[in-house]
């Protein structure tokens, strides 16, 4: 059995410099963390000493709501009029104060709705006394980070998963990238040294790999329009995302994941979110995977799939520079959420 040790201070250095020189950064910049939901912990309790809640744009994924538990707060979701668009007027208006802690998984982990740089820099210009975190897990897929804004902005902070981009998403491993002040800070308060060899040798293959990671990508990319393509000739709804998955709408979800976990191609259900009854999420995968989760969707009892209405909420992929126009007829609305358990929706100003 291998023995789980911790880095040298040498090798420790030698990871800051590795991810800085990748990221563009100076090394006081960077901080690697070896799970993300305890490093949410402890940046949410090193950031929110003084706040009762964590705004979170759009719908937040389990791990998300229970860091925020663990740290003490409430988890307040602001949800737009749909689910797969980014509305920065909602965070504006909902969030409220220059102090806020606000959360933005950029895309969306539960959804994959997206915000644009420019929408990212009006909330950081808000919250010139809080903070602006922002989820960069799936960075890879979507191309549009938050890193520029770090040099006029000391209140953002970037994180960054080291296994996302190769598709390797057991491991929550990790790197946070801020100011230097506020990454020095963090530092004192998060015992980030606790640096893994198994964690070091992804983070290094994730810096050197990125050649094999980009061609993943593109092939995730072209089987996502391929997947999607043969699943509505078939008449199951779906949507492409800018993340690694599709989003199916489905008339029967629970039957629906039962029969595709039977034949070899499990699906996440989004069923117990707000706006998202009917929603299963499948993850692209390889194209043999991929061909074998066609099948079994094409063996399936159409009646349990077949929707007799279209959804048609909004989707939007966003791109530097881009804004969406809100109509003012509808605000935003916030839920609380406590570690993956739903509270009644409440309307939010």
């Amino acid at each position: 059995m291998e023995t789980i040790s911790t880095l040298t201070r040498d090798s420790l250095d030698q990871l800051l410099e590795q991810l800085a020189a990748r990221l563009e950064v100076d090394s006081s910049a960077v901080v690697p963390f070896p799970d993300f939901t305890e490093m949410l912990t402890a940046l949410l309790e090193f950031a929110g000493q003084d706040q009762a809640c964590l705004w979170i744009a759009g719908h937040a994924s389990p791990d998300v709501a229970i860091a925020t538990e663990r740290a003490g707060l409430k988890a307040v979701e602001i949800l737009g009029a749909s689910p797969f668009v980014g509305h920065p007027e909602d965070i504006l208006e909902a969030a409220g104060t220059s102090s806020s802690l606000i959360y933005m998984a950029n895309p969306n982990r539960v959804t994959g709705s997206s915000f644009s740089l420019n929408h990212l820099n009006r909330i950081a210009q808000k919250v010139s006394n809080g903070l602006l975190i922002i989820d960069e897990t799936y960075f890879d897929y979507f191309g549009i980070t938050g890193l520029p804004l770090l040099e006029r902005h000391e209140q953002v902070v970037v994180l960054r998963l080291f296994g996302a981009g190769s598709g390797n998403r057991a491991d929550a491993s990790g790197c946070i990238i801020g100011s230097p002040r506020l990454v020095s800070g963090f530092k004192n308060h998060y015992e980030w040294s606790r640096i893994t060899g198994n964690t070091h040798r992804l983070s290094t293959s994730s810096l050197t790999g990125l050649d094999s990671a980009g061609k993943r990508v593109t092939r995730i990319h072209d089987e996502a329009i391929r997947v999607a393509n043969c699943l509505t000739q078939l008449g199951l709804q779906n949507r492409i995302t800018s993340a690694d998955f599709l989003l199916l709408r489905v008339a029967d979800p629970r039957e629906v994941a039962r029969f595709l976990a039977e034949h070899g191609s499990p699906v996440d259900s989004l069923d117990i979110y707000p706006d998202l009854a009917g929603y299963l999420r499948y993850k692209v995968q390889s194209p043999g995977n991929n061909e074998t989760f066609l099948i079994a969707c094409s063996r399936m009892p159409s009646e349990t799939y077949r929707m007799a209405d279209p959804d048609k909420r909004a989707v939007m992929f966003h791109r530097p520079g881009e804004s969406t126009p809100r109509s003012h007829a509808d605000p935003p609305r916030s839920r609380n959420r406590v570690a993956g358990r739903e509270a009644n929706p409440k309307s939010g100003s």
